[in-house]
């Protein structure tokens, strides 16, 4: 009897438990959890007048309550259990990063529609903004960049000096640069950066939202009350000019914005004509859109119908620079082109003096000043003394190389820094005592052949364990100084370094700076020498051939790519006048 009473216990347990879980999901589905809020709601929202951030997740928003009921579409019946209450919450998705609702008071739960149905045509507007995951800026719609602009705070427009509004390299943020009107009150000089978050439209009405930040004022504590602000916009497009009108909301919400016109402050941007439809790189530089400095750290980029070229670092660690041509000074038969262009470098911009040198097929200098002018006609005023930038395509083809024959190696930037690793103190005598050289040294070498082959296009250096050969591609001189341009040979892919299948190569390539002159021997004989420094960022002019780079070599000759090395470089010593010989049939190959 004991056992059947213990059994009827348990069941009894069971059926009660079960009783009481569907209670608690009765009561549960009564409060809340009766529906779920849109994913991409999920994170931080900012809230003008309210402290911190507003968390939603699929279920809550916090501050309002718990989902419990929705029509799937814009309509949310909440429930807020810190007072036993429900709201209609009407909540418009506007962008991706823009929450716009309207809401009743908290009360006695209704049906979804009646409540819904009370909030009317004039209730109080809120928006939130997406604070986090932190949102990415999406391009301004004010275009195209630079523009005067008067603008207004209610007592009067501030015309006379004109403002200006400049385009960053990044086409989500604007400088406002803001001049004082001395005949209008209010206005002043400031310097405003803006962060163009949000753009939608309403009707013909467009509207955007961004951060506004004081360029002039970089230390100073700016809260989200100050910096989100709202802005209703209109474009108008003429013939040769656009112009946009713009009102801006005095806080950190969309109210009271109805019209371009109508704000806080009123702007009307015009676009500046700078000649940029009139003035295009010439095709020799265009030819190839891409070009990259030889170390491949920087691309240089032509676009926008070859008036722009953007230079950007490959791995975009740092902020590109922007350059949009002006007007062309000087333009000599496919060789040289001198211009003036419009630079931009993040927020700053200013004109420059700019130099493109032809060099080769695949190879073009670039001079570029460092002084940023307002004025276009001061840019190039003073003769331009900016270093060269070595630029090569991704399209190359071998070229003969300069100064053929073959070279005795006599010293190199490697020797002497082996050398001076090698040298230790002897603890007896306290004096400085070469070790025993290696036998064998990877980057050692003892001669060198340039332009031999039937292509004549290779440099090879060449030691009695290995060997290194470059392939030319392009060169020219620059008064006792030559340049030659040459990547690794053997490489598949235009003088790159070969990447994976069906991959285009990366561009690569050293810059080969040398000089000759000529020095008597221990017979009272002349010897020409070839010094030589191989330079891996650009063909830097500051580098003194033979003494610096990140290799460099001095040469004997030994003859020309017909004699035998070997023979012409033990008939050099025995002969002087082979030496001699072999310079003249030199300077006729290089007269050739």
């Amino acid at each position: 009897m004991g056992a059947i009473l213990n059994m009827f216990r348990v069941k009894m347990g069971v059926v009660i438990a079960r009783i009481c879980l569907l209670l608690m999901l009765a009561v549960y589905s009564s409060y809340g959890g009766g529906c779920n809020f849109p994913e991409g709601w999920t994170g931080g929202w900012f809230q003008s007048g309210i402290p911190g951030l507003i968390y939603i997740n699929s279920t809550t928003m916090q501050g309002k309550g718990e989902c419990a009921e929705t029509d799937a579409n814009d309509k949310f019946l909440v429930y807020d259990r810190n007072e036993d209450c429900y709201r209609c919450l009407v909540i418009h998705e506007k962008h991706k990063y823009v929450l716009q609702y309207k809401e009743t008071y908290c009360g006695q739960r209704d049906s979804l529609s009646t409540m819904c149905e009370s909030i009317t045509g004039d209730a109080a507007l809120y928006s939130m903004f997406r604070k986090e995951p932190r949102p990415l800026p999406e391009p301004c719609p004010f275009h195209p960049a630079p523009f005067t602009f008067t603008y207004s705070r209610g007592s009067g427009d501030c015309a006379n000096p004109p403002s200006r509004a400049e385009s960053c390299t990044d086409d989500s943020r604007l400088l406002l640069r803001y001049m004082a009107c001395p005949d209008v009150p209010g206005t002043e000089s400031n310097v405003e950066e803006l962060i163009c978050l949000a753009t939608w439209k309403e009707g013909s009405t467009r509207y955007l939202v961004g951060l506004i930040s004081q360029v002039q004022r970089r230390n100073s504590i700016s809260t989200d009350e100050d910096m989100y602000r709202c802005f209703v916009y209109k474009g108008t497009h003429a013939d040769k000019s656009v112009s946009y009108s713009i009102a801006q909301s005095g806080d950190a919400t969309c109210n009271g914005l109805t019209s371009p016109t109508e704000g806080s402050r009123t702007m009307k941007l015009t676009n500046i004509d700078d000649e940029h439809n009139r003035c295009h790189f010439p095709s020799w530089v265009v030819e190839h859109h891409k070009w990259f400095s030889l170390d491949h750290t920087h691309q240089y980029h032509f676009t926008t119908k070859n008036a722009t070229l953007k230079i950007m670092n490959v791995d975009g660690s740092f902020e590109e620079k922007r350059l949009v041509c002006h007007s062309i000074l000087e333009h000599k038969d496919k060789k040289l082109v001198k211009l003036v262009a419009h630079l931009t470098r993040g927020c700053e911009s200013g004109h420059v003096c700019a130099v493109v040198w032809r060099r080769a097929g695949g190879v073009l200098e670039l001079q570029l000043g460092g002084g940023l002018h307002d004025a276009p006609h001061h840019a190039c005023a003073d003769q331009i003394y900016a270093p060269h930038v070595t630029l090569i395509s991704t399209s190359q083809f071998p070229s003969r190389c300069p100064m053929p024959g073959r070279y005795t190696v006599v010293d190199s930037l490697a020797d002497r820094r082996r050398r001076r690793q090698q040298i230790t103190i002897d603890e007896m005598t306290g004096e400085e005592v070469a070790e025993r050289p290696v036998e064998c040294v990877m980057g050692h070498y003892d001669s060198a052949s340039i332009g031999c082959g039937a292509a004549q296009d290779t440099i090879e250096f060449q030691s009695a364990c290995t060997s290194t050969a470059y392939t030319c591609y392009g060169s020219w001189r620059e008064g006792s100084r030559g340049m030659v341009v040459a990547g690794p040979a053997g490489v598949q892919g235009p003088a790159g370094v070969q990447g994976p299948a069906g991959s285009q190569a990366r561009p690569h390539a050293l810059c080969f700076i040398y000089t000759t002159y000529v020095r008597n021997d221990s017979y009272g004989m002349p010897v020409q020498y070839l010094s030589v420094s191989a330079v891996s960022r650009s063909c830097d002019r500051a580098v003194l051939p033979g003494l610096a780079g990140d290799k460099a070599y001095n040469l004997t000759i030994n003859g020309t790519c017909e004699q035998s090395s070997k023979y012409n470089s033990v008939g050099s010593r025995a002969c002087p006048a082979l030496a001699l010989l072999a310079l003249a049939t030199l300077a006729a190959a290089r007269v050739r």
